[in-house]
């Protein structure tokens, strides 16, 4: 599976909320500055070697600005300008980063103060090779299929099944501390709660602290993805063939073949801890004919025996 770096995008972001707390607070300490640089993964920038870019300009009066002076307010400007293109990229719906395998769905769920939360995820996601299904979305399948988040090990079956989820991020937030954890439906195991304090500016958390912890939440979620290969599951069978829990969104095309393979085994530690995970004896070949919806797909048979209960669709070597 391709990683790609995640560039973190809220400079202009951090400068304004900055700027406000300053203007309220009556500016902020050095260990409040070296607190936000941590928790956002930035280093102090010296901007000796551009002095007149700002002290000369903001140390003067407006009746001494001269031709110069418009000059570095115009550059000034396209920066900005500049950061603020490159945070509408960002935002709303923007092409997926690319990956060499199809993309593995994970499930948010989310209690406490949930819609920052739910926006800095819905921000990020595209940036990873996931398919995010939302908190809504998550909490609608757990429904159908009878479980409460404490109960997700008797419902991993049918989650795998439909929507198809592979991991789910459980996330809990009180103010500025967030709890949060991954259940891993393949392998039905539950990893350990993290616990994480984000900075706050005038009594918030910042948009863009939201947006670095849901970043980093997801980079740790789709590195144990490695466990367990790619893999769907027929949900349906249909006239023509099978319907199964992937589709474009997760990567997929017309014509991608797919082995059919008997029921997975988990392998563990001596201290019995999942640690990966195998598909069954090859049983035979699907190819993808249509779509149906987003992320759900058509196979028909090729060769051998199509999917029947428990048996999963892995890529071909």
């Amino acid at each position: 599976m391709t990683h790609r770096p995640v560039a973190l995008f809220g400079s202009l972001t951090l400068a304004s909320l900055l700027l406000a707390g300053c203007a309220s607070n009556g500016g902020l300490s050095d260990e409040e500055r070296d607190r936000y640089r941590e928790a956002f993964g930035m280093q102090h920038e010296d901007w000796s070697d551009r002095p007149s870019l700002f002290s000369e300009l903001f140390g003067r009066d407006e009746d001494s600005m001269d031709e110069a002076d418009e000059d570095r307010i115009a550059e000034l400007e396209a920066a900005i300008a500049q950061l603020e293109d490159e945070r509408s990229q960002r935002d709303g719906d923007r092409d997926r980063v690319a990956t060499d395998t199809p993309r593995q769905r994970v499930g948010l769920l989310l209690d406490g103060e949930t819609e920052a939360a739910a926006q800095a995820f819905r921000d990020v996601a595209p940036d990873h090779p996931i398919v995010l299904l939302d908190n809504d979305a998550t909490r609608d399948a757990m429904e159908e299929a009878g479980c409460t988040p404490g109960e997700l090990p008797a419902c991993a079956g049918s989650l795998a099944v439909y929507p198809g989820l592979r991991t789910i991020v459980y996330v809990e937030t009180n103010g500025s501390e967030v709890r949060w954890s991954t259940y891993d439906v393949a392998l039905e195991y539950r990893h350990s709660v993290r616990v994480s304090e984000l900075p706050e500016v005038d009594g918030g958390v910042p948009e863009q602290a939201w947006r670095t912890f849901a970043d980093q939440a997801l980079i740790a979620t789709v590195d144990r993805l490695d466990t367990a290969p790619w893999h769907a599951r027929a949900f349906a069978e249909e006239a023509d063939g099978w319907a199964i829990n992937a589709g474009r969104d997760s990567g997929l095309e017309e014509g991608t073949r797919l082995e059919v393979r008997g029921e997975p085994g988990i392998v563990r530690n001596p201290n019995d801890r999942p640690v990966g995970w195998r598909p069954g004896s090859r049983k035979g070949v699907v190819e993808v004919v249509d779509f149906a919806g987003d992320d759900v797909a058509i196979v028909e048979l090729v060769d051998g025996d199509g999917p029947g209960e428990g048996d999963v669709l892995v890529l071909g070597d």
